[in-house]
């Protein structure tokens, strides 16, 4: 993973990681890893093809999902956010993929 520093997009935002990886969930450390968590997980999503870094499975994978679950344990709504965030984001990589399926992937787990 290479780190960007000093780079500014032409609409003024500053990319965190190369790949894309850079928009990880509010309380994350530079490495992506929730305060007191004591490690980054590895499955991450594969851009531009939203796959599991860690299992390659479509992301988010069930490891991932549960993860999730215990990262925003105590903020539902944050999640919901986030991964609404990220449908839009896989909305715009996956065209080919039916909204109605990335819709159950990315937000139909969320309770």
């Amino acid at each position: 993973m290479r780190w960007l520093s000093g780079v500014v997009g032409a609409d003024g935002a500053v990319p965190v990681l190369a790949g894309g990886l850079g928009d990880q969930p509010a309380g994350t450390d530079e490495h992506g890893a929730l305060s007191g968590n004591s490690g980054m997980t590895t499955h991450g999503p594969v851009l531009p093809i939203w796959s599991c870094g860690g299992c390659g499975a479509p992301w988010p994978c069930r490891t991932r999902r549960t993860e999730l679950q215990a990262e925003f344990a105590d903020a539902p709504m944050s999640l919901a956010l986030y991964m609404g965030s990220q449908f839009v984001r896989a909305a715009e990589d996956l065209t080919w993929a039916p909204a109605g399926t990335l819709h159950r992937r990315f937000l139909g787990w969320l309770r």
